[in-house]
């Protein structure tokens, strides 16, 4: 027992004599000591394993990260997506009160470049469906002062005459159909004839001016007042074709309509005399 703790000390003291000579050069051989290369050594053997266990852990972690990131991304992509939604409503609610606005105050300038006549104005809410052919439904009638044959402005121009009229809705029978038809003149010549319409896919037709008229593509038609509905200088459209076809005695004219009667929704009514807006009878009605 005693010889194996005497074997134990001789060790230790050997152990100990050994690191006090291994410091020792260490330290006098300075930057090129043994524990600097032993350093050296573990850090050429470790560096490598230590990087591949960076390259293989820190995808996994980055990955588990991201699935936590995805779903922030998604919430906040929805979020933002509500957002412009909200905002393109809320950007076409404005431009159609802008709009609607526009439109108004085009039909109080309507109304007030016709002084002389009492007029009601209206708006238009369906198209006629029924056997009319080109027509629209507007809401004020007979409580309102209309009669049938009254003659119906946008704020561009003529847009067509009552045609049956109940006690708060007429239905307006519109210058494109081809029972239509109004005294008009060509406003630069002064001719005057018929415009008839045609159908909504082709222009109006004015028939009734002498081959040899002035007549030419451009010129304005108005009314002319000759008949019994239709005021004088209510715009009707432009000339878009005049000519003589073959041995006719008048010329062939073309006009567009200044209303596009597929887009109408204001109007007014003009009341001739005797009627009056607010359900007044008619002079020489009961």
């Amino acid at each position: 027992m005693y010889r194996k703790a005497g074997r134990g000390r001789v060790l230790l003291l050997v152990f100990l004599a050994l690191s006090i000579i291994v410091i020792t050069i260490d330290y006098r051989a300075g930057s090129g000591g043994i524990l600097k290369t032993a350093r050296e050594w573990s850090v050429a053997v470790v560096a490598p394993i230590q990087r591949g266990f960076t390259t293989v852990v820190r995808p996994v972690g980055d990955f588990f990260a991201s699935i936590g990131e995805l779903g922030d991304l998604r919430d906040e992509n929805q979020r933002l997506k509500d957002r412009n939604e909200q905002l393109a409503s809320e950007n076409s609610q404005a431009d159609e009160t802008l709009d609607e606005n526009q439109r108004l105050a085009e039909l109080l300038d309507l109304q007030e470049a016709w002084p002389a006549m009492d007029n009601v104005p209206a708006r238009v809410y369906a198209k006629d469906a029924g056997n009319y052919g080109e027509g629209v439904y507007i809401d004020k009638g007979r409580a309102d002062g209309i009669r049938p044959n009254m003659p119906v402005l946008a704020p561009e121009g003529l847009v067509g005459k009552t045609l049956s009229v109940t006690a708060h809705e007429s239905l307006v029978l519109l210058i494109v159909d081809t029972n239509f038809g109004a005294n008009a003149r060509v406003k630069e010549e002064r001719d005057t004839g018929l415009v008839r319409g045609r159908g909504s896919a082709d222009p109006l037709t004015m028939i009734l001016i002498g081959k040899n008229s002035d007549v030419e593509v451009g010129d304005e038609v108005t009314t002319s007042g000759l008949d019994e509905i239709y005021p004088p200088a209510i715009p009707v459209g432009d000339v878009i074709r005049a000519e003589v076809r073959g041995g006719q005695a008048s010329k062939s004219i073309d006009v567009e309509p200044f209303v596009d009667t597929s887009k109408l929704d204001y109007v007014i009514v003009l009341l001739p005399d005797g009627k009056h807006v607010g359900g007044q009878s008619v002079a020489g009605e009961d």
